[in-house]
């Protein structure tokens, strides 16, 4: 008895997992017509480095987050990374996509884009509202020579 039960467990979990693999799959797609290029678009408009620009891009939610003394700190410290350029490699989260479903959607992002500075590490979280993708949360790391 025990061992059927154990195979039934298994047989589950293993379904469960395989169909997380193809929604995950299925939403890597959907994504990468809409918000790959969203992201592009939003680090070229906000590494003016200017507060009003970041501002337009984020969540409500990550408004409230953090301080208008934390919004010049982090300004301060990505300005030095100059102006987007590209992006080099993006990656997309199968994790962030599959604890979506228990709320809402979150799109997450990471990778390395070239900025006037050289490669920066970048991992960004979107929502999408009203047709728009917004930045719920976002960090940028310059990438370490190999």
């Amino acid at each position: 008895m025990q061992t059927q039960t154990l195979r039934i467990t298994i047989i589950v979990f293993l379904t469960l997992v395989m169909m997380l693999y193809f929604y995950t799959n299925r939403e890597k797609d959907h994504y990468s017509k809409s918000a790959e290029p969203a992201v592009a678009q939003i680090l070229t408009e906000i590494s003016s480095w200017e507060k009003r620009a970041l501002l337009t891009h984020l969540a409500p939610e990550a408004k409230q987050a953090v301080s208008d003394e934390q919004l010049d700190q982090l300004m301060d410290f990505y300005r030095s990374f100059g102006r987007f350029r590209s992006i080099q490699e993006l990656n997309f989260s199968r994790t962030i996509s599959a604890l979506s479903l228990m709320g809402e959607k979150r799109i997450n992002y990471s990778g390395i884009a070239n900025f006037d500075a050289g490669l920066v590490n970048l991992n960004i979280t979107l929502v999408e509202r009203g047709g728009f993708f917004l930045i719920y949360n976002f960090t940028l790391t310059k990438a370490t020579e190999k």
